[in-house]
């Protein structure tokens, strides 16, 4: 395996080049569990029992002393294994949608532009029985490294689209029966405890500064929100993401 594989990580526009990368034992047992192509696994000496052994079969592993690998990677890196995958191809959107009368629920982060809210997100959608995930032009890299770090490796499970066009997305939606949720911070937005999962259900999450924009504004059925003592702004969009998927899976 060329060691050039792993160069220059931090700095590389992997998005680009079709590739990903989990750092750590732990996403890196997700992900070659996953059946992702991976292309190779990069590991000091005091993980290369265990490592071996869980890329058995499905990829090579190269040996190096843990400074060696920061040297390659080009980050100050102490988590003892890196592998690198291909990215999947991402399904269409209908792929995603329950068959009609199913009970189900998707997630749209059609602007989250942090990394890690992201990863936060995608870790709450597949902890709280989301069918699905889809992100737009405007979100983040749901590969990326951060994203994977944080997601605990959930993006390796959790169907996810991305949409280049969201007007066709809405519509999409619409005609699948589905319910398009909007979050808000609105005193007119229907409190979420008093709100029951409709049965098909699009959850969209908005962008950590300026909320849910066109066109899920002008395409959503009901704006939901969670109340919160006066003098409170809103909370991190990743900690409503969860509140809003445990309540309405629950």
């Amino acid at each position: 395996m060329d060691s050039r594989l792993f160069a220059d990580l931090k700095d590389r526009d992997l998005r680009r080049e079709g590739l990903l990368v989990a750092e750590g034992r732990f996403l890196t047992e997700r992900l070659l569990s996953s059946g992702w192509p991976v292309l190779g696994v990069l590991c000091s000496p005091r993980l290369e029992g265990s490592v071996r052994e869980l890329a058995a079969g499905v990829c090579p592993v190269q040996v190096l002393p843990d400074e060696e690998i920061a040297a390659v990677a080009g980050f100050a890196f102490h988590r003892g294994v890196l592998a690198v995958a291909r990215r999947p191809e991402l399904p269409h959107l209908e792929a995603l949608l329950a068959p009609g009368g199913s009970r189900a629920t998707l997630v749209a982060c059609p602007g989250i532009a942090d990394a890690e809210n992201l990863g936060s997100v995608i870790r709450s959608a597949a902890a709280f029985g989301a069918d699905g995930l889809l992100v737009g032009p405007r979100s983040s890299d749901p590969w990326s490294r951060r994203a994977l770090k944080v997601s605990m490796g959930a993006s390796f499970v959790l169907p996810i689209t991305a949409s280049r066009d969201e007007a066709q997305a809405c519509r999409i939606l619409s005609d699948a029966g589905y319910t398009v949720a909007t979050t808000s911070l609105s005193r007119s937005a229907t409190p979420l405890s008093g709100y029951r999962h409709p049965g098909r259900l699009c959850l969209v999450m908005g962008n950590e500064a300026a909320g849910v924009g066109e066109p899920w504004s002008s395409c959503c059925d009901v704006e939901l929100t969670i109340p919160m003592r006066r003098g409170t702004d809103s909370l991190n969009v990743a900690v409503a993401a969860g509140i809003f998927l445990h309540a309405l899976q629950v």
